[in-house]
């Protein structure tokens, strides 16, 4: 009876604590607190300055700035991505300096297994015609689109996408002049081959028939790999199992494989109504399309991210890259037989150490898929790539500096801005030192001239949590935006680590950046936060 009550007491608190917002959380930085960063520390162009605009974030890793005619108008809203807490959440600052909540609201309080939930991560956000529209997972691991009204309804737009695997649903872009909703879809594993890194980070225990999909019939060259099996035993099975491509673990024989019937490969980009249906394949065999952003004519750029060398087919030096994507054009990437940046994987440079390869019966890396049978054609390199960045370096979202954004960016018209997450060793590495942190960084990109350049980075090169205590800088730059005010807003991950192919985060470490001019001082004072949390007393 005593723990009966204890428990009910504990439930009330733990209720009243997220109604009243009084545990210490995000929050929008009063002016005197936007502290400008050092130049000895983080560099960044000149004549602007880059200071810290909100902070304590746990895991954001998407934002957006209202633009509709309303009284949310201006406001900045932050996805935190759900990821090393299970709780996702979309909450948003008025200009005015107000909090307020979009998921988790009211009845929709998943408490005690009920109401409406949402499962992370989430891997992007829009907002268009008073929708804020966010990708997720649903409590099955599928892939689903949900649009939120402000006052906290919503409806589903997509859902049942094949998001169980290593990668779920990632950004969401709006088109300039459709209005179609744009997203990508990354890939069940690393390089078309169910392994042992797959079991590590738990799905495949969860859904073991699940593996990669093509969009088409596939002819493949014969290809299988020897992997430990994780449950052999005297009761589980045979030590070692073959696993070929696109195949759930442990299946072997198929040279045959068959498109997905539902017209929902992996790996892929895809678009549909912002009401829901017509759905459609804009691109596939695109391994990770984490970031998608259009230009003023309406063009589509996606950032990909490389394979890793891990898993069974592990593959060494794949750069991240923007590519260009046509509107309505289906084409094939090549995934997982070409790099992100569209060259053939067989080729030296990607070939992974020999001890790590020859393990899974073959002497070196090669194209499983045979192309020509499987009426793939090769990619257009030329027309494709506008960009590449070092391997592992983790581009995320995009920024395009178009009209919207202020006069100190006019140099840079056209140029798109990356968020470089930074790499994820030591398990995209398969447990190999890294030499030197990869991205954590923010780079500008010409897609005219497909030149990268360095735009705001720490000057050692390192993540702040590498660095000694004191200083400040950035720590995995995740999503760029340009704000109401002209400026470039820099949305910060924070602090992640990887254990045993397992996320974990620090609470509270991710920030948002602004870099600009510094804004005229107002003539009233900054309204402070209405709470240090989220306000969700108002629903």
């Amino acid at each position: 009876m005593f723990s009966a009550r204890l428990i009910g007491i504990t439930a009330v608190l733990f209720l009243a604590a997220a109604l009243t917002g009084c545990a210490r959380g995000p929050r929008l930085l009063a002016e005197k607190d936007r502290v400008t960063l050092d130049r000895r520390v983080v560099e960044y162009p000149a004549d602007l300055e880059l200071t810290t605009y909100a902070a304590g974030m746990t895991a954001p890793s998407a934002m957006a700035f209202v633009q509709d005619e309303s009284e949310y108008k201006n406001a900045l809203l932050i996805a935190e991505s759900g990821i090393g807490t299970d709780d996702p959440q979309v909450y948003g600052f008025k200009p005015d300096g107000t909090q307020f909540r979009v998921y988790p609201r009211g009845t929709n309080l998943p408490l005690f297994g009920r109401g409406f939930r949402i499962y992370g991560p989430i891997g992007g956000m829009a907002v268009a015609g008073g929708k804020i529209y966010v990708s997720h997972r649903d409590d099955s691991g599928m892939g689903v689109i949900t649009a939120f009204d402000f006052d906290g309804a919503h409806r589903t737009v997509v859902a049942d996408m094949p998001a169980n695997g290593d990668y779920a649903l990632t950004d969401v872009a709006v088109h300039p002049s459709n209005g179609r909703l744009y997203f990508g879809l990354g890939a069940a594993t690393n390089s078309g081959v169910v392994g042992l890194d797959n079991w590590e980070v738990g799905w495949v225990d969860a859904n073991s028939s699940f593996c990669d999909r093509p969009l088409g019939d596939l002819k493949l060259n014969g290809f299988q790999f020897r992997t430990p099996n994780p449950r052999g035993g005297l009761f589980g099975g045979d030590d070692i199992v073959v696993t070929g491509p696109f195949q759930s673990f442990g299946a072997l024989g198929k040279l045959r494989i068959p498109g997905s019937t539902v017209r929902k490969p992996t790996a892929a980009v895809y678009s549909v109504s912002p009401e829901g249906g017509d759905l459609r394949v804009e691109a596939h065999g695109i391994r990770l399309p984490r970031g998608l952003v259009f230009n003023e004519f309406g063009n589509l750029f996606v950032t990909n991210n490389g394979m890793e060398l891990r898993g069974t087919r592990p593959v060494k030096d794949d750069h991240d890259a923007i590519v260009r994507v046509p509107i309505g054009g289906q084409v094939w990437y090549g995934w997982p037989d070409y790099s992100a940046d569209l060259e053939p994987i067989g080729q030296e440079k990607y070939q992974p150490p020999q001890e790590m390869i020859i393990r899974t019966g073959y002497p070196e890396l090669a194209v499983v898929i045979d192309h020509e049978n499987s009426g793939l054609v090769p990619p257009d390199r030329n027309a494709l790539l506008r960009a590449r960045f070092a391997p592992l370096s983790g581009a995320a979202k995009m920024a395009l500096i178009g009209e919207t954004a202020g006069d100190e960016f006019k140099a840079f018209r056209g140029n798109v801005i990356v968020a470089l997450n930074g790499d994820r060793s030591p398990f995209a590495t398969g447990g190999r030192p890294l030499v030197g942190p990869q991205g954590f960084s923010v780079m500008r990109v010409d897609l005219d001239t497909k030149q990268t350049s360095d735009f705001v980075y720490n000057t050692k090169r390192l993540p702040l949590s590498m660095t000694p205590k004191g200083i400040d800088g950035l720590e995995r730059p995740i999503d760029v935006k340009i704000g109401p005010d002209g400026a470039l807003y820099i949305l910060d991950f924070g602090q992640l680590e990887l254990r045993n192919g397992r996320e974990r985060v620090k609470n509270k470490t991710g920030r948002v950046f602004r870099l600009g001019k510094q804004p005229t001082p107002s003539t009233q004072p900054t309204r402070p936060p209405t709470s240090d949390g989220p306000d969700v007393a108002s629903s």
